[in-house]
């Protein structure tokens, strides 16, 4: 398992030198590692003569995902789950439709439902997200600000804050919806403390639901807050009251100057970085 978290955070950290390439590297390398040592800890027993005829559909989402058109991707995703929910290639698919929908959300582009606003004089940031209801975090990531700085006839894209996360410790991933839909999912690929994931302790808690309660991020060893310059470049923490559970980027060994937390569950920095933007302070997160 090290061996295995050494390679992704590799893959991560070469993304992240190179750009946008860290969705790619999420959905050519990482998905099928993660695949693959799923498989490896969980066999399933193979049934005498059982052939899954659903693999030839979900190839062709694949192949339609590399051709370059990721909404006509989205589409064949969706329509692959929606008719095949039991295929063994489901969890897959949802982990790739999910960096597809990420993906397309966290971007100037009008997709997903988006709306366009155009700013007025006097307008600020914080005005703007109480108007539309959404968060100022989601606000500067969709329109990829570097500040909360803003120009009259600025265009801003924005769609409804209607996001929730699931920790689901039994399946070792998080979950988010929105409206109370499927929308993305991330791996935990580690844990810290009294955190755990898989089959919960006889008498342990079966639900737990906390609140966001900080989102800071670190870098060359400094803590910082999220109207803090470098913050978007950082490794980020989503910390949650009561404690024990915070949500952490997974730096790997060799980034000695980011901490973890003394409790909680390590995610890909881009999973944790797109959760920080899409859960407000006092969001309230259930925890499974």
């Amino acid at each position: 398992m090290k061996g295995f978290l050494k390679a992704i955070v590799l893959l991560v950290l070469i993304a992240a030198v190179f750009g946008g390439g860290g969705y790619y590297t999420y959905t050519l390398f990482v998905l099928p590692e993660v695949a693959l040592q799923r498989d490896k800890e969980s066999p399933v027993p193979a049934s005498q003569g059982f052939e899954d005829t659903t693999v030839a559909e979900y190839q062709k989402c694949v192949q339609l995902e590399a051709a370059g058109d990721p909404l006509a991707a989205m589409r064949s995703y969706t329509e692959f789950l929606n008719a095949y929910p039991d295929s063994t290639k489901a969890e897959e698919a949802r982990f790739r439709l999910g960096a597809i929908q990420m993906n397309l959300l966290l971007s100037p582009r009008m997709t997903l439902g988006k709306q366009a606003y155009v700013v007025k004089a006097g307008d600020v940031l914080n005005k703007i997200s109480h108007r539309l209801k959404v968060s100022p975090d989601l606000l500067m990531a969709m329109n990829r600000l570097e500040s909360s700085n803003l120009r009259v006839g600025q265009r801003l894209v924005w769609v409804p804050s209607q996001f929730s996360a699931i920790i689901d410790r039994k399946e070792s991933k998080v979950l988010i919806l929105q409206s109370g839909e499927f929308f993305a999912q991330y791996p935990i690929l580690s844990t810290q403390g009294a955190a755990r994931v898989g089959v919960l302790k006889k008498g342990a808690p079966a639900g737990l639901r906390v609140k966001v309660t900080d989102k800071p991020g670190w870098k060359d060893g400094q803590r910082l807050s999220s109207n803090e310059k470098g913050y978007a470049e950082s490794f980020h923490w989503i910390v949650f009251h009561p404690g024990g559970h915070t949500l952490y980027a997974e730096p790997g060994a060799e980034m000695e100057n980011v901490p973890r937390p003394s409790s909680g569950y390590g995610l890909l920095p881009e999973a944790v970085t797109a959760l920080s933007a899409l859960l407000p302070k006092n969001q309230t997160v259930t925890i499974r």
